[in-house]
């Protein structure tokens, strides 16, 4: 490969890998809480890049569009990029294309998507030096969530802040192949069949794409990394404010908590949730088995179970839907 072709890894709107580095992109804004808060990332093979690029604008207004209600009170802090500077990181670049290139040889076309990835610090660090190595979600199937550019919103409740109050997220090309749909509760952990190469919770309107563990390292490509800064949302005012919804242990609606959940959760794994809960209090399923349901569908987080238990007894799902309305049980 040549040299220029693993200077920098952009992507065009026509879905081709672009050469965009160079040393003139790095910044020297000293808007970072600290002057070597990022030098961990610098030290791993990426470049900060200048908030006065094109790559450095298109990036973050993507990120801001997608976080939605966040937007206004979330700042984007710094930008780094994957120079394709260590021997690890040239080899994962090959991979990549020879992955794109098998992929547009088997179904005569390219299926290119945006992926965010949010995580830890320390999990970055470790996926940009080392690669992907487990699989961060179960209720389409188990394998890599990634959300798209429109529900960004979706991974924020992944991100964690950092020792500065920084959160951070993988903003990443996605070789998807052709995709399948996979239902929520999905137990799937590869493709269904030779005809599918990836999943999509909805075919039309994806806001999570899925790549199977056998694949993580060779259809996923890091290109970015986005540190912002975002209101934290705190579990233990969540569970204050029910305490303020039902102070003498009145019946508990779930449109009260609805816009503050859902930033915890996301809407579709809310809607999830909710349909868990209401198939247990129809007793279409027992107690047992919806606690499995929503441990599938949120993980084992002590945090956020113990939200769920705070209001399980008096759950009146009657969560609003994406357009604002309302959705009646009865």
């Amino acid at each position: 490969m040549e040299q220029e072709d693993q200077a920098s890894i952009i992507i065009d709107d026509g879905g081709e890998i672009l050469d965009t580095g160079s040393e003139s992109d790095a910044s020297s804004s000293s808007s970072v809480p600290k002057p070597d808060c990022f030098y961990e990332f610098t030290r791993n093979g990426m470049m900060k890049i200048g908030e006065e690029s094109k790559d450095y604008r298109l990036i973050k207004n993507q990120f801001l569009k997608g976080m939605k209600q966040l937007a206004n009170d979330t700042s984007v802090v710094a930008i780094h990029k994957n120079i394709c500077s260590t021997l690890y990181m040239q080899a994962r670049f090959n991979v990549f294309k020879s992955c794109v290139h098998a992929v547009r040889e088997r179904r005569r076309d390219r299926n290119f998507k945006y992926g965010w990835y949010g995580a830890s610090k320390q999990e970055i660090l470790h996926i940009i030096s080392y690669g992907f190595s487990r699989c961060n979600g179960q209720s389409h199937g188990v394998g890599v969530y990634l959300s798209t550019s429109k529900f960004i919103l979706e991974m924020f409740p992944s991100t964690i802040e950092d020792e500065n109050g920084l959160r951070h997220t993988l903003f990443c090309y996605v070789e998807m192949g052709k995709m399948e749909l996979i239902r929520a509760g999905s137990k799937q952990i590869y493709p269904s069949s030779v005809e599918f190469d990836s999943g999509v919770d909805n075919l039309e309107d994806p806001s999570r794409l899925v790549v199977w563990s056998a694949y993580m390292n060779s259809f996923i490509l890091p290109i970015c990394i986005l540190s912002f800064k975002a209101p934290s949302f705190s579990i233990v005012s969540l569970r204050e404010q029910i305490k303020e919804v039902r102070p003498g242990g009145e019946m508990l609606s779930c449109a009260a908590l609805f816009p503050n959940l859902v930033k915890v959760f996301g809407p579709a794994k809310w809607d999830m949730i909710c349909k868990s809960v209401d198939d247990y209090r129809k007793c279409k399923i027992n107690r047992v088995q919806m606690i499995q349901s929503l441990k599938r569908i949120i993980g084992s987080d002590p945090m956020l179970m113990s939200v769920l238990k705070a209001i399980r007894g008096t759950l009146a799902v009657r969560a609003p839907n994406r357009s604002g309305g309302s959705r009646g049980n009865n």
